[in-house]
């Protein structure tokens, strides 16, 4: 009797869990090595930066109609260097359309036989049910790279083609990789009010501005991303930090609109709020709003510098 996999775990058609749990470990390694991955991914730049380092030695060429067996590219190690040759043909960057953005996937699954250290020994010394496996794998590789499985659940999918433009895949890339999740549904799911710059669903009623990164609503509020910023400072019902953004000690039981420890504002007032001329904004804003609501100017938590950059608070886990 085999065991079940546990339920929400991807199902990997032909990819033993032993080689698909090896994946996760090696793409791991692989973006920790890099030092902090952002999404979306450009592997044009990425291969350059492997290029750079002193991990992989990497050697970039160019071939005319076709490379190997007609494919957009092949890799092969010799002599302690991987040779990538990819396809002139195929070239079209920046990616402006779906058909472009293969060139970024065809990419992608050459690095996942790099990392995942296929081609230390030749082809000649495999079967074809070997080197199909590794095709398969490679591919897998790619797809957990540019498109992590906890980054899909966090879009709105206003249109396949957004969310795979945003990705720099293709369309058929990014349906396949829902389809091999058990997640085609979520391009149906509905859709949430987020900034169109930062991502956050988070606004008051009045609100005129993201409270995150200071976009105007006028923009719109239909981002493809989808994400939830915390109150870095939790507050109460009448937007009283509960504990002093400056010193960090517990004020629930104080008195007044300053930390009775070293005397910071308690309020997360819009900036203008001090100001002894000019228009008075007197705004109190949530504890996780780096700009005014209602006017967009810096938050006092902004100012006095309590609050991360919004574009550095958010990570995501490598997740398949």
């Amino acid at each position: 009797m085999t065991a079940e996999r546990p339920v929400g775990k991807p199902v990997l058609p032909s990819i033993p869990d032993y080689r698909s749990d090896y994946i996760d470990l090696r793409l791991q390694e692989f973006l920790d090595s890099l030092g902090a991955a952002q999404w979306p991914i450009d592997c044009v730049k990425l291969l350059s930066r492997m290029k750079d380092s002193d991990q992989y030695r990497i050697r970039i060429g160019y071939a005319g109609e076709e490379v190997s067996d007609g494919l957009d590219a092949a890799t092969n190690y010799v002599q302690g260097m991987y040779q990538i040759v990819l396809s002139r043909s195929k070239i079209r960057y920046p990616y402006r359309k779906s058909s472009d953005r293969r060139l970024n996937f065809t990419i992608a699954h050459e690095i996942g036989h790099i990392v995942l250290e296929h081609l230390l020994v030749p082809n000649h010394c495999k079967t074809k049910e070997e080197i199909r496996m590794e095709d398969l794998e490679a591919d897998e590789f790619a797809a957990r790279l540019l498109m992590p499985q906890k980054l899909l659940y966090s879009f709105n999918y206003y249109s396949v083609d957004a969310v795979a433009s945003f990705l720099n895949v293709s369309n058929t890339a990014l349906r396949m990789r829902l389809i091999h999740l058990g997640a085609a549904h979520l391009i149906r799911a509905r859709r949430v009010k987020s900034c169109v710059r930062c991502g956050n669903t988070r606004f008051s009623e009045f609100a005129q501005y993201c409270g995150v990164c200071g976009q105007s609503t006028a923009q719109g509020r239909g981002g493809i991303r989808r994400i939830y910023y915390p109150d870095e400072y939790p507050i109460d019902s009448f937007k009283r930090a509960l504990v002093c953004p400056k010193c960090h000690r517990d004020i629930r039981h104080g008195n007044g609109d300053r930390c009775p420890f070293c005397g910071t504002c308690i309020f997360n007032f819009c900036s203008g709020f001090f100001d002894s001329g000019g228009s008075v904004c007197s705004c109190a804003n949530p504890g996780y709003a780096r700009y005014c609501e209602v006017c967009g100017r810096p938050t006092y938590y902004q100012e006095i510098n309590c609050l991360k950059d919004w574009q550095d608070c958010y990570t995501i886990g490598m997740n398949r």
